[in-house]
């Protein structure tokens, strides 16, 4: 029970990268016995300021890019939890977007740029995209500021969809993004559940509160004697698909029978 036999202390940077490091410090000044870091780059920073605090991953990808773990099966030092898929991620949101939008041959592919698992998440869709016959053209947009570029860039080059990679840090500016697809007209899939619901087209992901809650079990798991070297990462093995059928229909666009039936969920 929070206030009786535990307390949580919350720190956010609000996309703001470089503000992780204090806000790390300030949290392992107050002594905890285990931290929890979301995405990689949090747990990371958490990391950096100690290699002994049990470390619970709550989401993300890269950290053994990172060297936060050794392996999914034994993470060999003091971080645990559960990360997403990454390139498969990317190959499914392509596909997604060739059922929608079969004449969509010039796609955006859209990230921050700050990602710990960037290069994976891109060489995912490269991948996917010549496997389809796909053109990605690649942007990168830490900030609501440079969409503005962004939308010009796919102007420029003629690009007929948008795909939003997955990157935790795009998602504080979901609506600014959903926002351009809609005034350049182009069907759009993205990484998290949350954009469907605020107007995006597809959205095709894990549902990211489960994993949140999954996280709780580690940190249970550890503060009753379990150690994060021993604890397997866990990987997501369901994904759910939103189709917006009202951003749809403003496009012009009919939604194969196939995909709707499909679908977890249908906004209509």
């Amino acid at each position: 029970v929070e206030g009786r036999n535990y307390r949580m202390e919350v720190r956010w940077s609000d996309n703001h990268v470089d503000r992780l490091p204090v806000l790390a410090r300030e949290l392992l000044a107050k002594r905890p016995d285990v931290a929890v870091g979301f995405p990689v780059i949090s747990a990371q920073a958490l990391q950096r300021e100690s290699k002994t605090l049990p470390i619970v991953l709550a989401s993300g990808a890269g950290a053994q890019r990172l060297g936060l773990i050794a392996g999914l099966a034994r993470p060999g030092g003091n971080v645990t939890g559960l990360e997403n898929q990454l390139d498969e991620l990317s190959a499914k949101q392509l596909e997604l977007l060739h059922q929608i939008a079969p004449n969509a041959k010039r796609v955006l592919t859209l990230s921050s740029g700050l990602g710990a698992a960037e290069p994976d998440v891109r060489e995912g869709s490269r991948t996917a995209a010549r496997a389809l016959g796909i053109t990605v053209i690649e942007a990168v947009a830490e900030s609501p500021a440079r969409l503005a570029q962004v939308s010009w860039v796919a102007e420029r080059e003629r690009c007929n969809a948008l795909v939003v990679l997955l990157d935790p840090n795009v998602s504080s500016f979901r609506s600014e993004i959903i926002a351009m697809a809609a005034a350049l007209r182009m069907p759009s899939v993205y990484p998290t559940l949350e954009f469907a619901d605020d107007g995006g087209l597809v959205a095709y992901s894990t549902d990211l509160r489960s994993q949140f809650r999954r996280a709780a079990s580690y940190v249970d798991r550890i503060l009753k004697g379990a150690k994060p070297a021993d604890l397997p990462v866990e990987r997501p093995t369901k994904f759910e698909l939103v189709i917006n059928l009202k951003t749809a229909k403003a496009l012009g666009l009919s939604v194969p029978q196939s995909m709707l039936l499909l679908a977890d969920a249908v906004i209509e």
